[in-house]
């Protein structure tokens, strides 16, 4: 292509976690690439928005806080006609509604979503239950129909979405992380400089039910009966709605003096340089940043063997046993004089593959695919 390629990504912003992380680095590499424009649709003002404008993208605010979705279809479909972008991507379920909805009224470009992990929410009961169920049913509507292009984070999310999605829209194209920007980014820790001769072990999510931070807590409190030899310090960076519940059950484990929460953290590299051993216990996973991270910084990760997590994580410390038990001889077993070593081994391993540059490369390519197909059917 040799015109100027154009692309808006329709984004939430509310919060500063593995999709987030994932939409900025996607967007600032594509922002660097020839011939390419980069503009962003962002439903709240926060981090994703700011780290946005600090390397020169377009971010327009489209405040749902302060605005019913009705108003944000209507202020989108405005974005959209002044900003004239060839490309529509989307990131979660509202943005993929609004997203393509208002593009097929007014613009009608090549539109494509990122699915980042399988959905987080469980229908509840009664009218929320109906109300829940109609949106999910809409937003499969949207991808089916008014949406050329499907990406997929993981090959085994690529397959699950072969169930609600046309196998030929699906594309899956991996996370991608900047190794050498990450590892740039890591400073002193507090809490290793305070504490250098402790054993320091994290997990950094937001607070929220499938992340099982709980199990990160009964792991802890295992560990301190089992192994009481180790001077354990246990953390948790991130926030979210179920941490006044985890601090309680820390405090009835008896953590209170071992487990630090440090809330929302905006030196994640930071954080998780310092630690020897790093943590993820979702119930189950897309590909998550903060594993990609982990192996970028040289620390060992324990993880549940789910998702992307099979494909960046040492097989070694890959956890089938989904319980504290589990979790503890996979800490115990990354704990060993040569889990650094295992730990490089993999990353160099996955290095070239799950690379911001690569990302961005494929997709972008997709981004040309998508308009070269639109451009040849309008030529017909």
């Amino acid at each position: 292509m040799s015109r100027v390629l154009r692309v808006l990504h329709v984004v939430s912003g509310d919060l500063w976690a593995g999709a987030e992380v994932q939409a900025f680095t996607l967007m600032s590499r594509l922002a660097q690439m020839p011939r390419t424009e980069v503009g962003a649709a962002v439903l709240n003002e926060g981090m994703l928005a700011d780290r946005l404008r600090s390397v020169g993208i377009s971010v327009c605010i489209l405040d749902e806080r302060k605005t019913s979705s009705l108003r944000i279809f209507i202020q989108l479909r405005g974005v959209l006609r002044g900003w004239k972008p060839d490309v529509i991507h989307t990131h979660r379920q509202k943005e993929n509604i609004l997203g393509s909805l208002a593009n097929c009224s007014c613009r009608n470009v090549p539109s494509v979503r990122t699915v980042h992990g399988a959905s987080e929410h469980a229908s509840p009961a009664g009218w929320a239950g109906v109300r829940h169920r109609v949106v999910v049913g809409l937003d499969r509507w949207c991808g089916r129909t008014l949406q050329q292009g499907v990406i997929a984070v993981t090959q085994e999310l690529g397959v699950r979405l072969k169930n609600e999605f046309p196998r030929e829209k699906i594309t899956v194209v991996e996370n991608g992380v900047d190794f050498e920007q990450v590892r740039r980014d890591m400073g002193s820790a507090e809490f290793r400089t305070s504490e250098p001769d402790a054993t320091h072990v994290g997990i950094a999510s937001r607070l929220v039910e499938v992340k099982r931070v709980d199990l990160f807590l009964k792991t802890a409190a295992l560990l301190l009966r089992e192994h009481p030899e180790r001077n354990w310090r246990f953390h948790v960076f991130g926030d979210g709605p179920m941490r006044p519940n985890l601090q309680e059950l820390s405090q009835s484990l008896q953590l209170a003096e071992t487990v630090v929460f440090h809330g929302h953290r905006q030196d994640v590299a930071t954080c998780v340089g310092g630690l020897d051993v790093l943590v993820v216990c979702s119930d189950h996973e897309g590909m998550p940043m903060i594993a990609l991270e982990g192996a970028a910084l040289g620390v060992p990760t324990v993880a549940h063997a789910v998702g992307g997590l099979l494909e960046v994580v040492p097989k070694e410390f890959l956890v089938a046993q989904h319980d504290a038990r589990g979790y503890g001889e996979g800490i115990m077993r990354a704990l060993r004089e040569d889990g650094r070593d295992i730990e490089a081994k993999t990353a160099r391993e996955i290095r070239g593959r799950f690379s911001a540059q690569h990302n961005a490369e494929r997709v972008r390519a997709l981004y040309e695919q998508m308009v070269a197909e639109r451009d040849a059917k309008c030529c017909r």
